[in-house]
């Protein structure tokens, strides 16, 4: 009864992410109150589930907002790979990879501040709020990952001059590792 009380709650909010952000709040603080008071069991487990799906969700929603463009072209030649033999050749048009390099290179610190402070408003518990901000920027590096790996079976043996451009993943997990730490 309760969860679904939260979730008639959380339909006061109009964007899907307030809603998330809302139900998040509520069952991260559930969760606190039974770790406090030892309650275990289902009880518990369920209130955790129902917070990690939320998580999950918050994070894709929050990635969307720098970082749209890079992710939908990353699923697209993805499940194209994934749905013809192994070798097969993927065309994808390279001003739009050009473009989606030069901009992840010139934005990506900067939508990664931005994704800092978002967490840290929209969370009243810090410790919460840090689970989640790894949470994104783990899945960020995982899409830029992603993102670089298709790059390369595109053009395996003559990568691109933009490619020089391309962030290292260990200058990302660096800049991630700054966040975690502060």
């Amino acid at each position: 009864d309760f969860v679904a009380l939260l979730e008639r709650l959380s339909a006061k909010h109009k964007p899907q992410k307030k809603k998330t952000i809302f139900l998040i709040n509520n069952l991260d603080h559930v969760v606190c109150i039974f770790r406090e008071r030892r309650v275990s069991g289902k009880e518990l487990n369920r209130f955790v589930e129902l917070l990690m799906k939320q998580r999950e969700l918050f994070v894709e929603e929050e990635l969307l907002t720098g970082f749209s463009k890079m992710i939908a072209f990353v699923q697209q030649p993805e499940a194209y790979l994934a749905s013809v033999e192994k070798g097969a050749r993927v065309d994808v048009n390279i001003q739009v990879v050009e473009s989606l390099v030069v901009d992840f290179a010139s934005n990506w610190k900067k939508n990664i501040d931005l994704i800092n402070r978002n967490v840290l408003s929209y969370f009243s518990n810090f410790k919460n709020g840090m689970e989640i901000l790894k949470q994104v920027l783990t899945q960020l590096l995982l899409y830029y990952t992603r993102f670089q790996d298709v790059i390369r079976r595109v053009w395996k043996n003559k990568p691109p001059a933009f490619c020089n451009e391309l962030i290292s993943t260990s200058v990302i997990l660096a800049e991630i590792k700054k966040y975690a730490l502060s």
